[in-house]
């Protein structure tokens, strides 16, 4: 139990890095969900791929490493927030 608990923090871990570098640039959860899900997906795997990417957006939004903006169409993107700045989610 405890080596399968530490896997999944680790890859918990590893792909909230791979979500932060994701969005080194404005992006939304479904360019992040390309990064983070290379290979082709079935539309049932898409579902679950994206739910995932918006998790783990949610998770470094609310922990004040990312930056939500919402454009005038309801457009959402994140970005990793600058060193310094404010951690709170906006």
């Amino acid at each position: 139990l405890k080596t399968r608990l530490h896997e999944l923090r680790t890859h918990h871990a590893d792909r909230l890095a791979d979500t932060l570098e994701a969005c080194a640039t404005p992006r939304p959860a479904i360019d992040v969900m390309k990064v983070l899900f290379r290979r082709e997906l079935d539309l049932h795997q898409l579902t679950f791929a994206l739910g995932e990417t918006i998790a783990h957006l949610n998770c470094l939004w609310h922990d004040g490493q990312l930056d939500r903006h919402i454009d005038t169409h309801g457009r959402i993107t994140f970005q990793t927030r600058a060193q310094g700045q404010d951690r709170r989610p906006t």
